[in-house]
């Protein structure tokens, strides 16, 4: 399928996704059903009809407010409504001409629920992390059905054994540093990375702990964002030349990954500059807990998107 008009497909289906992802996002952390009662408001109970219920639209048209009895709805809803359908459409347009798509789609969405859900309650529920991998392993041996490449599943299964190793390993030894929720979430992140190759699974692990840096540093020191928004801009903009450099002039073979990998490193390296001065001049705020999970599940979804065609 041309990649625009499985972008565009992908999009629309991603903006009703988002929309039970809503569901999922409130009523799993509190252990209440997903399906029954079905869509309600929280303040006065009245059930949604469906004229209310269609994804963005509906809560532009109600300014943000419950049509009975006014009461203002998070503007969280329509943004993961949003956000969903932008994934769906790069996910879908990324491997519009593989048969792993739909597998694709589902970890997207779970991921998506996970992290907003990890955000705010420091919690990667089993109740949606194991319904993941029912759904999706299925999707992925579809995917290698339609493709006739089974060494991938071998492949997959490894990677996730290894970064299920990995993780574990950082957990026993720090416990403070993550829960076993990411242990878990790093088992199926690392199935499906692998399942694209080994320099996808690398990049998986990797990636993870270099936004979890950087969301570290950012919070303990918003200003920081400021420079680091710099040197990401000049590492991209130099990306090609600087790899082909360090490489002795040899040709890139994939000029956005150099270009986003350059960019991280010169983020990184000029914001822990900037975070170094403030700590010694201790204005910073050092300590504050923060949940790992959307930084593993951003990371992986990264390496799965730039890396090249499968």
């Amino acid at each position: 399928m041309n990649a625009g008009i499985a972008a565009a497909i992908s999009g629309v289906f991603g903006l009703a996704v988002g929309s039970f992802l809503n569901v999922v996002i409130w009523r799993v952390p509190r252990k209440q059903s997903v399906v029954r009662p079905p869509s309600h408001c929280p303040s006065c109970d009245t059930p949604i009809s469906p004229r209310d219920n269609v994804p963005l639209l509906s809560w532009l048209l109600l300014r943000g407010r419950c049509r009975y009895c006014g009461t203002h709805i998070s503007g969280r809803y329509p943004l993961v409504e949003l956000f969903t359908g932008a994934m769906f459409a790069v996910v879908g347009a990324r491997f519009s001409s593989d048969g792993v798509v739909f597998a694709m789609l589902v970890l997207t969405a779970s991921l998506i629920a996970l992290s907003a859900i990890d955000l705010e309650h420091m919690l990667l529920p089993n109740r949606i992390i194991y319904p993941t991998v029912a759904i999706g392993l299925p999707l992925f041996v579809l995917g290698a059905a339609l493709e006739h490449d089974w060494t991938a599943l071998g492949r997959a299964a490894a990677g996730a054994l290894i970064a299920f190793v990995v993780f574990y390993v950082i957990w026993f030894a720090a416990p403070r540093a993550m829960g076993y929720g990411d242990v878990r979430l790093a088992a199926l992140l690392g199935f499906a990375a692998a399942y694209l190759g080994w320099p996808v699974l690398g990049l998986a692990l990797f990636l993870p702990f270099v936004l979890g840096s950087v969301g570290g540093i950012a919070i303990a020191a918003p200003i920081v964002l400021f420079p680091m928004a710099i040197g990401g801009a000049l590492g991209y903009a130099t990306g090609v030349s600087v790899v082909s450099r360090l490489s002795g002039g040899a040709t890139v073979a994939d000029p956005t990954q150099a270009r986003i990998i350059v960019a991280l490193g010169a983020a990184i390296l000029l914001g822990s500059v900037v975070y170094l001065a403030l700590a010694a001049m201790r204005r910073v705020e050092r300590g504050r807990h923060i949940p790992f999970g959307p930084y593993l599940a951003a990371g992986a979804l990264l390496a799965i998107l730039i890396h090249g065609p499968v």
